[in-house]
């Protein structure tokens, strides 16, 4: 229960529902999502921890003040962790895998092609999952996995121009597996990563996520 409190409160900070600087109150977000407080306590210390939640006195938190640099660092971060696992597994992969890989990319661009966004979901995710795998370094990868717990789940499905520009971004990447290049590969990862990155922080430009609502600072 805890982990299903903390994934909903963590969007609700992610995609604007709580704005920076708002106060959280255990009863009213127990009230709100119909849940007891113990649950909501232990998501909130643990998006504390996290750094989405800063403490308060007894019973009340805040929602942290993100920045734009703020995003940009996370975004930073897991590129620089994608690149590296994608380098790693560019060593790692054979013949068979490589194939897997290009027939799950076949099943992404169809899935762009008919508007498919459970499709894309699970295509996306086989994909990078396959590289990361590969590379063989689980602590890398479970760092990298941390990177996203500040990007909102199902965010890149609202963005109209993300399907197109991850296709090309994957057939890069696939490409220079397959040409067992790592340096492209590192290069072709990260700048996906980063280009993603470029399309959240436009999102949040949008909903005026970095404007506090009490000084419009």
């Amino acid at each position: 229960m805890s982990d299903q409190v903390t994934d909903t409160v963590r969007r609700m900070i992610l995609m604007g529902d709580l704005h920076p600087g708002d106060q959280i109150t255990q009863d009213a977000l127990a009230g709100e999502l119909g849940v007891s407080t113990m649950p909501i306590r232990e998501a909130l210390l643990q998006l504390s921890h996290e750094g989405l939640i800063t403490g308060g006195r007894g019973r009340s938190f805040r929602v942290a003040r993100t920045t734009r640099r703020d995003i940009a660092d996370v975004y930073w971060l897991h590129a620089t962790l994608a690149g590296e696992l994608t380098a790693r597994a560019c060593e790692q992969l054979d013949d068979e895998q490589l194939a897997l890989l290009a027939e799950v990319h076949s099943e992404w661009k169809e899935a762009v092609r008919t508007h498919d966004v459970a499709g894309l979901e699970t295509t996306n995710f086989e994909f990078h999952r396959i590289i990361n795998q590969a590379a063989g370094a689980p602590t890398m990868l479970r760092l990298m996995r941390n990177t996203l717990r500040r990007i909102p789940e199902r965010f890149y499905m609202m963005l109209p121009d993300w399907a197109d520009t991850s296709t090309t971004s994957h057939e890069a990447i696939l490409q220079a597996l397959q040409a067992r290049d790592p340096e492209r590969a590192r290069t072709e990862a990260a700048n996906h990563v980063q280009e993603s990155g470029k399309m959240l922080i436009e999102f949040f430009d949008e909903k005026g996520f970095w404007t506090a609502p009490e000084t419009g600072s």
